[in-house]
């Protein structure tokens, strides 16, 4: 591949567009609504990750989410008190907690993914499922090389 910076400038622009469409209040407000789930982005996202781990303690998740465990506890703590996630002890470790979604959980993540998944089917209702599965696996491959990168400058 080129080193040089201006091969990636396309990229780099149309992922800036992405990334600032994808936050956009309007975005998660309109998932919000089509869902029938009122979960900020942020403590979406956490609820993904406790999903993904089901069972894993706190440091686990924050890991997991790459943000600090005290930001980690302020959204798990909203998660609980809203009945998506319960807590238990960790067998293992008497002072530990763990975390799963409860089916409150499970059920408002389902319906996320469902809105998520119509509104892209309507943004892209014009391209072919091929052009549809290639953009996912140049996205996937795209992230796994930013992780990669990552950890070998850590």
């Amino acid at each position: 591949m080129s080193d040089d910076p201006d091969t990636y400038s396309d990229l780099e622009r149309a992922l800036t567009r992405l990334v600032r469409r994808a936050f956009l209040p309007t975005t998660g407000d309109a998932t919000r609504r089509a869902a029938g789930v009122n979960l900020e982005r942020a403590t979406y996202v956490t609820l993904v990750r406790i999903s993904d781990l089901d069972g894993g303690r706190l440091s686990d998740i924050a890991a997991a989410l790459g943000v600090e465990a005290s930001t980690t506890s302020r959204h798990v703590k909203r998660l609980v008190d809203a009945g998506y996630v319960e807590v238990t002890n960790d067998p293992d470790d008497g002072r530990a907690r763990r975390y799963t979604p409860t089916k409150a959980g499970r059920d408002a993540l389902a319906r996320v993914r469902r809105a998520r998944r119509a509104h892209l089917g309507r943004a892209l209702g014009d391209w072919n499922e091929q052009d549809v599965a290639d953009l996912a696996r140049g996205l996937d491959q795209l992230i796994d090389a930013l992780e990669a990168d990552e950890r070998a400058r850590a």
